[in-house]
């Protein structure tokens, strides 16, 4: 009698239906040797202008750097050392330019990499060229070249991905307004309104004084308006009176104006105006 291979045919055919998986493809684009060099070299051009600089001071100067360190002292020795290590401490321009250097190529780099990480790529595997970045008081702004099939909406609601991948506080996306190809990144990483003391030239004079150096008095003078500046002089504001029947008339708008003031002048002790002639009473 012979065996049936059903069982074992249902069975093999049950353990492949269970495997349901996904598959992502990656297109790598095919690009020559050459560019990739050119390209690597792009990404990579600080480190290896570093490692240019370094290599060309120890082959070309080791010699003599060594030479005289070991003609100096001992202490001269350890006075340059430390001089050289507060300068690199303290703040200074060089100091700073090192710094946002060091950060645009941190920045480049972990921008691509997010990039990567987020497959923003067109059909033919190629990432946004990144052919700049810049250093601002508060981070740094890259600017972006979306190639064909790539734009701004490859980004949308992309910021805070974009921020955490950087180390940064946040990031705001914005396009340029001449070329829909250029996208600006601006990497903020610090709050220059967070400091609890701001400097302004405006307030050079005013700024270390202590709140009792300020006088009530003085500041009620200075909006209270002056009264007898602001009063209108009568013998300059009334007419010359005229003959026969205008003398009654003359008579009548000096009451009138005389009314007026004491009006106003009434109203000047309850009323604050300020220098505009603003009711800033309910400000006092």
């Amino acid at each position: 009698m012979s065996k049936s291979t059903r069982a074992r045919s249902t069975r093999r055919a049950g353990r492949g239906s269970t495997a349901t998986g996904t598959i992502e493809t990656i297109i790598r684009p095919s690009q020559s040797t050459p560019v990739k060099v050119l390209l690597a070299v792009w990404r990579w051009r600080w480190e290896l202008l570093v490692l240019a600089s370094l290599a060309y001071v120890t082959i070309a100067h080791g010699e003599a750097i060594t030479g005289y360190f070991q003609s100096n002292p001992l202490w001269l020795n350890a006075l340059l050392i430390i001089v050289l290590c507060g300068w690199i401490v303290t703040d200074n321009p060089a100091r700073r330019f090192v710094l946002n250097r060091i950060w645009c190529v941190i920045t480049r780099h972990r921008l691509r990499a997010c990039l990567v990480e987020m497959r923003t790529l067109n059909y033919s595997g190629n990432l946004p060229f990144i052919f700049g970045c810049l250093s601002t008081k508060t981070g740094q702004i890259v600017w972006l070249w979306m190639r064909p099939g790539l734009s701004m909406e490859d980004l949308d609601n992309k910021a805070e991905t974009i921020a955490s991948a950087c180390w940064a506080r946040s990031a705001v996306i914005a396009r340029s307004k001449r070329n829909a190809a250029v996208v600006r990144i601006e990497i903020n990483r610090r709050d220059p309104l967070s400091k609890t003391h701001i400097t302004s030239p405006l307030l050079n004079d005013t700024s270390d004084m202590p709140e009792a150096a300020v006088a009530d008095d003085a500041v009620m003078a200075f909006l209270t308006p002056d009264t007898t500046d602001s009063a209108p002089n009568e013998s300059t504001a009334r007419p010359p009176a005229k003959s026969g029947s205008a003398d009654t008339t003359g008579e009548t708008r000096t009451r009138t104006s005389k009314t007026k003031t004491t009006a106003a002048t009434n109203d000047s002790q309850t009323v604050i105006l300020g220098a505009n002639g603003e009711d800033v009473s309910d400000y006092v």
